[in-house]
C-alpha cells in the first residue's frame, strides 16, 4: 500500500447527528410544509455533494445555504471515530502519503479538520466543489492521484458510502469499506476489495502490496 484516499464523513468523523439536525432545519426552513424530513433517503445518497442530492431528491437547492449555516453553527459537536488518531499517526510515521475526497465544500472540510487537530496528516484535501464532477466520478480520485503522484493501482480508497466505493473503483484503485458507521445494506451488498471492523485493520496492509489484497 503506497498511498491512501479517505472519504470524511461517516469515515474518519461521527457527524451524523450533525448532519441530521442541519438537514431537518433547512428542510423546515426552506420547505416547510408541516411533513417529517425525508432523512432515510437522504442517507442513501451520502458521500455526494449537498446540491446533488438535493437534485436526485427534488428538493430545492436553496436548502443549502441554510444546511452549511447549521453544520457550521454545531461543528463542536462533530467527534473523531475511535482509533482514528492512532491509525493516522501510525501511517504518518510510516510515510504513508493520505489525502480527503470529502463530498463537503472544501472550506468546511478544512475548517473540521483543523477544528479536530487531524489536518496535519493529509497532503491534499478535496471538496466536491473543487471538482467538475463529484463522487461517484472518479475525477476527485485521479485528481489526487496526479497531484500526488499516485499509481491508482497501488492506492487504497476508504469509504463508508456506496459513492466512496465507486469513486475509488472507477479510478483503479482498491476499495475499502470502512464498517464502525455501520454502512445499511445497499452498501454491504456493493463489491469491495477490503472491509475494515476498525481503523487499526487498515495497520496490516502496511507491508502488504495491494495486488494481495482479497476481496
Amino acid at each position: 500500500m503506497s498511498a491512501v484516499i479517505f472519504d470524511l464523513d461517516g469515515t474518519l468523523i461521527d457527524s451524523k447527528d450533525v448532519m441530521r439536525s442541519a438537514y431537518f432545519a433547512a428542510y423546515d426552513e426552506v420547505v416547510g410544509d408541516g411533513a417529517p424530513p425525508p432523512f432515510s433517503e437522504y442517507c442513501r445518497y451520502l458521500g455526494q455533494s449537498f446540491p446533488n442530492i438535493m437534485r436526485q431528491m427534488g428538493l430545492p437547492l436553496e436548502m443549502h445555504a441554510a444546511f452549511k449555516r447549521e453544520s457550521i453553527r454545531n461543528m463542536h459537536r462533530v467527534r473523531v471515530f475511535d482509533g482514528i488518531v492512532a491509525m493516522l499517526e501510525a501511517l504518518s510515521l510510516r510515510r504513508v502519503p493520505m489525502a480527503i475526497a470529502t463530498g463537503k465544500d472544501h472550506a468546511r472540510a478544512v475548517a473540521l479538520l483543523e477544528h479536530l487537530r487531524i489536518d496535519c496528516h493529509f497532503a491534499m484535501v478535496l471538496g466536491s466543489d473543487d471538482v467538475p464532477n463529484q463522487k461517484p466520478a472518479p475525477d476527485m480520485a485521479l485528481r489526487i492521484a496526479d497531484a500526488l503522484a499516485l499509481t491508482p493501482a497501488d492506492t487504497l480508497f476508504v469509504g463508508d458510502a456506496a459513492a466512496d466505493l465507486e469513486c475509488g473503483a472507477r479510478a483503479g484503485m482498491k476499495t475499502a469499506l470502512a464498517l464502525w458507521d455501520h454502512p445499511p445494506a445497499h452498501v454491504l451488498a456493493m463489491p469491495v476489495d477490503v472491509r475494515f471492523a476498525a481503523p487499526a485493520d487498515l495497520l496490516s496492509l502496511l507491508r502488504m502490496p495491494l495486488s494481495c489484497v482479497l476481496s
